[in-house]
């Protein structure tokens, strides 16, 4: 009986191979032949000294970039420098999805440590190989020699990794188009990036007075918080059973979605039932939102929630939407932190009465000014939203093209 191999047809120019079908002229190689694999520096806590040595580990790669917002200092003389060229990899990490995670070491880094979980690969093919380490080829040969139970990948493994390798001037050609690729890539980025600080400092001014609209010379009120809410505490009488959580980054999600699982009681008559339009705070602290979280249910008609929060609409003689983005900017975070360190926390929940929370003081414009601030504020938020897509465009654009390019699918003209 044939082969599987041999009933499948070869295009002209190209042959099978271990990996798959390549270009005639294109070899397969593996990483020992292409370069060197050199282990990073051990060192104990006593060594770590704001004057030694900056040491690269997983945390100082971010999207295949250096970055370097998490450093650590060893003192020490006794450690391989890395040079401009050379390929970071993390091999060991307590997390199995960071092991492989690489970056292209620049000019800024070179004659840096790197740390005893990383490795570097150092070869005259890097700025080809640094892009084939962003391929599916790549992160199948990672999860090829991850072990069951250890994360991590050893110098001789990464040695054996295989990859198709093409002449030269054909490797020079596509490194060159790719990198084409990433420098409009970095460049969206960093307008991302502008934009969302100058967003934040925009709603900061807006939202505290400190920058006004043409137009409006209005003096501010200041308010208790409870002038300007209905609390809710309507019951799920009618036994919906969409049972949604606070999520900081994310807003309100199902719950069967945020935790894999549903946590609620069968019986939900004795939760609260929220309608489209109207907010909820989640006294529960964590990451970048330590008094908690507001949000407002935007994406059901109705949702489900715990009578651990505390439910509210905004009365109509305001604006719903400023609220939103008054919550978001942290404009309650100064009043709930008075509360929370008189009051402590306890299970992981700030302690807020409801009486504190209705007291929260507050300072806002009239109504026709916060229209119009919201309205301000969501022209920019739509102007990043655009710029982010575009971003995300560019990405999966390159993502397909060198997909092709680094397999042979798709050849380059050489000159």
């Amino acid at each position: 009986m044939e082969s599987i191999l041999e009933r499948i047809t070869i295009r002209e120019g190209y042959k099978q191979t271990s990996i798959g079908v390549i270009p005639n002229e294109w070899d397969v190689n593996k990483l020992g032949e292409l370069g060197e694999i050199i282990n990073g520096l051990t060192y104990s806590p006593e060594e770590i000294n704001d004057e030694g040595v900056l040491v690269l580990r997983s945390s100082n790669i971010k999207d295949r970039q250096l970055v370097f917002n998490d450093n650590v200092y060893v003192k020490t003389d006794k450690f391989n420098p890395v040079k401009k060229g050379d390929i970071l990899i993390c091999v060991r990490n307590g997390s199995k999805n960071l092991i492989g995670k690489n970056a292209l070491v620049n000019e800024e880094a070179e004659g840096l440590a790197f740390g005893a979980f990383m490795a570097i690969f150092r070869g005259s093919t890097n700025d080809f190989l640094y892009h084939i380490f962003g391929t599916d080829l790549y992160q199948k040969e990672i999860h090829r020699n991850l072990g069951a139970t250890i994360n991590s990948i050893n110098g001789s493994d990464l040695k054996l990794f295989k990859f198709p390798i093409p002449p030269l001037p054909e490797q020079q050609k596509i490194a060159s188009i790719l990198s084409t690729w990433d420098l409009a890539i970095a460049k969206q980025k960093h307008l991302v990036e502008h934009t969302k600080k100058r967003n934040q400092g925009l709603a900061q001014q807006l939202l505290t007075g400190k920058k006004r609209l043409k137009g409006f010379d209005e003096e501010w009120k200041n308010l208790k918080f409870g002038e300007v809410i209905n609390r809710i505490t309507r019951r799920n009488d009618i036994e919906n059973t969409n049972v949604v959580t606070i999520s900081a980054k994310r807003g309100f999600v199902r719950q069967d979605d945020f935790f894999n699982k549903q946590v609620a009681s069968e019986t939900l008559t004795n939760y609260y039932l929220l309608k489209k339009g109207e907010f909820a705070y989640n006294k529960s602290y964590s990451g970048g939102y330590p008094m908690g979280a507001f949000k407002r249910l935007n994406n059901f008609d109705f949702g489900v929630v715990t009578t651990l929060y505390i439910c509210f609409s905004i009365k109509d003689d305001f604006d719903s939407d400023f609220f939103v983005h008054y919550f978001e900017a942290g404009q309650m975070t100064h009043g709930l932190t008075k509360i929370a360190q008189e009051g402590g926390r306890a299970h992981g929940l700030l302690n807020i009465g409801l009486s504190d929370f209705l007291n929260l003081k507050i300072r806002i414009p009239n109504l026709n000014e916060q229209i119009e601030i919201s309205e301000l504020i969501e022209k920019a938020e739509k102007e990043l939203l655009l710029q982010e897509q575009q971003l995300s465009l560019l990405q999966n654009e390159k993502k397909g093209l060198m997909q092709k390019l680094l397999t042979g699918e798709i050849r380059v003209k050489l000159n």
